[in-house]
């Protein structure tokens, strides 16, 4: 089993998609996408279903172009941003 990572949470993104239900009456889907800074100034972003503190440690990590979906307001930098 893989350490679970540190977590300095830096920002907070939810959002809850439409259930692709045929008709039926479902609540959809909410993903939650967290901003973690990292150990040398960088920062990335995380995605997932829990927690903002779950996801920050769990949670699957988003490309740049996918988390600045995600943190639109231009305060995320390619140079900062820790990918892969």
């Amino acid at each position: 089993m893989m350490p679970a990572r540190a977590s300095r949470i830096l920002g907070v993104n939810t959002r809850t998609y439409p259930a692709q239900n045929h008709g039926y009456t479902e609540r959809g889907c909410t993903i939650r996408v967290v901003l973690v800074a990292g150990r040398v100034g960088d920062y990335a972003a995380y995605a997932g279903r829990g927690t903002p503190e779950w996801v920050a440690r769990h949670g699957a990590k988003l490309a740049f172009e996918e988390a600045c979906l995600h943190f639109p307001a231009g305060q995320l930098t390619r140079e900062h941003y820790r990918w892969p």
